[in-house]
């Protein structure tokens, strides 16, 4: 008896398969289609163990319906755009995209793109999955952009697509605008920064009764804590709850903002003040996080950047320009331990949003780009969700609360 030898018997048949073109969808076929939407894979790797999983669950609602009788429409396709690609090839030799010409660089990420794809091609064979490859495509491709290219004038012409400039999200890594959705959470162990900043006139003792409110030989001030001490040159206003008992005293008020103690801001008051958080007090910048940014629509504020596409330290910090964040960042501390405005540092647990590509934590830059209108499709969106059947139900679930939280 042979012995059995699984890997040339595999090969046999899977050749076998591919030349019997048993997957390849009939366009002459009077059966009813059934579409299968596939997520395209990026072009950034070789399969994994993950990937394997997801397309098997795919290939088993191709071949159920096949053999009800359905002319399947299931391609074989690789998403060839995007950073991931470009990040793997700059990691790879050590460069940037801006080190080298662009044709150059564009030339080395569709080489490398396409050697994955031809690795890709060949575990999806292994694998069994029933992709059709006579319908098969990549979003790099001449015919592919052509498409997504009339599709973008169509939508324009139709006053959908407009270009502003607007605080986005954005990774100072891949120097690129990132969707809510491209940004993931990423846990760690931060510095709470208390700093002081002092009243512009002179302060009833009191007010040195209450928690928050010190003095020293330069005059009374407040304590804020920040895990952002390099975005003070932007800091516009600071804010208290209006049940705080120290508001009273303090809306209304200015103080200096270190560690220049040239620029002066106003204390207001906002229900979106956590009272429980550091000292109760919080500098609003423009623009740290989501929250900054809805405090800067609600009062109006100037949109100064402190912060550049390429993470360093713009013209506005100062002597600071041209420091990548840490380094302003620590610079910044050092020299405000040095001048007594530094109270305490405490260790600080926060989840941060972080580039879902390289994992660099993510800035708003007020950028100029590109933006498709969502907000007027959103009822469309639901209705057309309510009017399908879903499968788990909780996807359903999932995709109306994105859709909701859009702004």
């Amino acid at each position: 008896m042979m012995e059995y030898d699984q890997k040339s018997l595999e090969e046999k048949w899977q050749k076998k398969w591919q030349e019997m073109n048993i997957y390849n969808f009939d366009f002459k076929s009077s059966k009813q289609p059934y579409s299968i939407d596939v997520p395209p894979r990026y072009a950034s790797g070789p399969l994994h163990a993950g990937h394997a999983v997801h397309y098997t669950h795919i290939d088993f609602a191709a071949r159920y319906k096949r053999m009800r009788g359905y002319n399947v429409f299931f391609p074989l396709c690789f998403d060839v755009n995007g950073i991931p690609i470009e990040e793997r090839v700059e990691r790879q030799l050590n460069i940037t995209r801006k080190d080298i010409d662009r044709h150059e660089f564009t030339k080395l990420c569709s080489a490398f793109a396409q050697k994955n794809i031809a690795t890709m091609t060949n575990q999806f064979i292994r694998l069994g999955e029933s992709m059709d490859p006579s319908i098969y495509y990549q979003t790099d491709a001449e015919y592919y952009r052509r498409i997504t290219q009339i599709s973008f004038i169509e939508l324009f012409n139709k006053g959908y697509i407009y270009k502003g400039r607007f605080p986005v999200n954005w990774c100072p890594r891949c120097m690129t605008a990132m969707a809510d959705a491209e940004v993931v959470y990423s846990d760690r162990t931060t510095k709470l920064n208390t700093i002081k900043f002092y009243f512009t006139k002179p302060q009833d003792e009191q007010l040195l009764k209450y928690p928050g409110i010190g003095k020293d030989s330069h005059g009374v001030y407040i304590e804020i804590a920040t895990t952002r001490p390099e975005m003070l040159a932007v800091c516009q206003i600071v804010a208290v709850h209006p049940t705080d008992e120290r508001a009273p005293w303090l809306v209304g008020q200015t103080v200096k903002v270190p560690p220049e103690l040239t620029k002066e801001v106003k204390i207001v008051q906002d229900d979106a003040v956590d009272p429980n958080f550091g000292t109760g007090l919080v500098m609003i910048c423009t623009v740290g996080d989501k929250e900054d940014l809805k405090w800067v629509f609600k009062y109006k504020l100037p949109l100064e950047m402190s912060i550049d596409e390429e993470g360093k330290m713009t013209s506005i910090t100062g002597k600071y320009k041209g420091l990548k964040i840490d380094d302003a960042r620590k610079t910044i501390i050092e020299e405000m331990t040095k001048n007594g405005l530094l109270l305490k540092q405490e260790p600080l647990a926060q989840s941060i949003g972080v580039c879902w590509r390289c994992k660099t934590p993510v800035e708003f830059i007020n950028a100029k780009q590109w933006f498709l209108k969502t907000i007027p499709f959103k009822h469309l969106v639901l209705d057309k969700s309510n009017a399908m059947h879903w499968y788990p139900e909780f996807m359903k679930i999932r995709l109306e609360d994105w859709v909701n939280s859009l702004e």
